[in-house]
């Protein structure tokens, strides 16, 4: 809906200021119409720019506030500032794929509860679900390897959302509401599951490591490992592209009945190379793999700021275990497993380009560990926890009392 204070919709006709209800959104995303009661006519308008605070919220605030201990504390007061704020368009708030699948993985026994938080996160949001790691991982690195000159190094499409500090008339409702939990649902694997895969990869990593003096070591490790698996991945996709050679010469030679002359070969698993492909999509394949390949081998995360994040979470993560701290089996989900990652990945991925976020007060920690805090010191992002409310209820009120 439209605040009076920043309502700039009058009739070019009469001058007539007018009502919120009488504004509505045009099939053009930049353009709405809006009806004069006095001329009783309907006008064409564009949509206005307004610098507004990109602020990510994730699950752990989300449960906060959508089931708080109390009606009158903080989180109560966290809730009423950012609607208020929205409704100002002062601020465009955003969850994603990732917390969406945290949601959605709430055990059947909540399922009430699992309903209520999605249908909240969904309403409170600017009417997206932004996209995931591995979506910016893509354009940040297509983006890179094309060389592309741009005064944003960051462009707001990355993250799946066409403009957001445009002006929002009427509500913005997420279209995929349902689908989404329904999709989330079937084909999310047992947490369990997930997390014994997490806890042989990283129990690997501590075997094999060669040298752990500190931190730094796990970092050049880690990386290192990221370095193999893009690289397979580039050499899977090649392999792929060289099979669809090989078969559409074999469907040359069935179709004029020459004897066949080569055995379709099998093809790598390589879990990159679909991203590789994503990455490579309409651009001049054999120059940018080439290109990508040169990169990986001078510097490997120097092209992709959200895998510089993610590396350094990983790396203060495999420096823990190899200390040997073993929590509670209970609590290796949130302390390693999927809930971990989810949360590494909202960081990594968004950082970059909003305001603020808000986390859990664990991964708060973790964010103040070395490499993360160096990572994370190159972007201006604020970084909230429950630790911190008071902080956060401080920046919403200077942005309420801030002209636009």
């Amino acid at each position: 809906m439209l605040c009076s204070e920043h309502n700039c919709f009058m009739c070019p006709h009469c001058g007539h200021t007018l009502n919120v209800q009488d504004v509505v959104q045009s099939i053009k995303k930049d353009e709405a119409r809006g009806y004069c009661s006095q001329c009783k006519i309907w006008t064409p308008f564009q949509l206005p720019s307004i610098r507004k605070k990109l602020v990510y919220l994730d699950q752990s605030f989300l449960s906060d506030i959508c089931f708080p201990a109390n009606e009158t504390g903080i989180e109560k007061r966290l809730y009423h500032k950012l609607y208020e704020l929205k409704v100002q368009q002062k601020i465009f708030l955003l969850v994603s794929d990732i917390h969406s699948i945290e949601t959605s993985a709430i055990p059947d026994e909540y399922t009430k509860n699992r309903m209520i938080l999605w249908e909240f996160q969904n309403n409170l949001a600017n009417g997206n679900i932004a996209g995931n790691f591995y979506d910016v991982f893509a354009a940040q690195t297509r983006r890179m390897l094309i060389e592309q000159d741009g005064t944003d190094p960051f462009p707001f499409t990355d993250i799946g959302l066409d403009d957001p500090h445009r002006w929002q008339v009427g509500m913005n409702v997420v279209p995929t509401n349902s689908w989404r939990l329904r999709l989330n649902r079937a084909y999310a694997l047992p947490r369990d599951e997930i997390n014994e895969k997490f806890l042989n990869i990283i129990d690997r990593q501590v075997k094999n490591i060669p040298d752990c003096r500190g931190v730094r070591d796990c970092l050049n490790h880690v990386t290192e490992l990221w370095r193999n698996d893009i690289q397979q991945g580039i050499n899977a996709y090649n392999q792929q592209c060289e099979i669809l050679l090989i078969m559409q010469q074999l469907t040359e030679e069935f179709e004029t009945g020459k004897p066949i002359s080569n055995q379709i070969p099998q093809l790598s698993d390589a879990p990159f190379r679909r991203i590789v492909s994503d990455v490579v999509n309409g651009l001049d394949e054999s120059a940018v793999l080439l290109r990508w390949s040169e990169l990986l081998k001078s510097n490997p995360i120097l092209i992709c700021p959200a895998l510089r994040i993610k590396i350094a979470f990983e790396a203060e993560l495999l420096r823990m275990r190899w200390q040997g701290y073993r929590p509670n089996p209970k609590k290796f989900n949130a302390n390693f497993g999927i809930s971990r990652q989810n949360d590494i990945d909202h960081i990594s991925t968004f950082v970059p380009y909003v305001d603020a976020l808000t986390t859990d007060n664990d991964m708060s920690n973790l964010c103040q560990r070395e490499v993360v805090a160096e990572e994370l010191a190159r972007f201006p992002a604020k970084i909230f926890s429950k630790k911190n409310y008071n902080d956060f209820e401080a920046w919403l009120d200077t942005l309420l009392v801030t002209s636009a």
